[in-house]
């Protein structure tokens, strides 16, 4: 999906949504709608490497619904270009407000495989992902009490929390 961009970063910015193949929608693991920036790793979006951002969202998503995620997702990732202050792997912010996830006001922007490190193929192969996960604020206040916080993001992922479910509930 194409959006244009407005404000001194005025362009275009495209949004890629991958939608589950029949296939994947049969297993509750697999159904899961993808959507990720595509044009942001060669701006400043991230202080610790170049990266896009994406999420996934259980459940293949319509038109109507995918277009308003891509659009918000779009303008998350232009927030850092408006305002110079560039994203960091494992920050939590506030007040965003993400389509098909109404109950969360807060997300959590972490390196998608901070394991490894996902990294694209070539040609852009130091270009990330920020995994966007939206967050209740009793899940936020975990990862920022945590020592660590890819640590305590690990932490809501083990006691069972399902980024991509727009109607789970508190991990905690």
């Amino acid at each position: 999906m194409r959006l244009s961009r407005t404000g001194p970063h005025a362009g275009e910015a495209a949004v890629v949504v991958y939608l589950p193949d029949e296939i994947e929608q049969l297993d509750p693991a697999d159904d899961l709608t993808l959507l990720g920036t595509a044009g942001f790793g060669s701006e400043v979006l991230c202080a610790d490497f170049p990266c896009e951002l994406a999420m996934e969202v259980m459940g293949k998503l319509d038109e109507v619904s995918a277009m308003a995620l891509a659009k918000a997702l779009a303008e998350l990732a232009s927030v850092p270009l408006e305002n110079g202050l560039p994203f960091r792997d494992g920050q939590i912010l506030t007040n965003v407000s993400l389509p098909l996830f109404p109950r969360f006001s807060m997300v959590m922007l972490i390196d998608w495989d901070s394991v490894y490190g996902f990294r694209f193929p070539a040609p852009v192969t130091d270009v990330g992902l920020l995994r966007v996960v939206p967050l209740f604020a009793v899940e936020a206040d975990f990862v920022e009490s945590s020592t660590d916080r890819h640590g305590g993001y690990r932490a809501l992922i083990n006691r069972g929390m399902i980024p991509a479910d727009p109607e789970r509930e508190p991990a905690l």
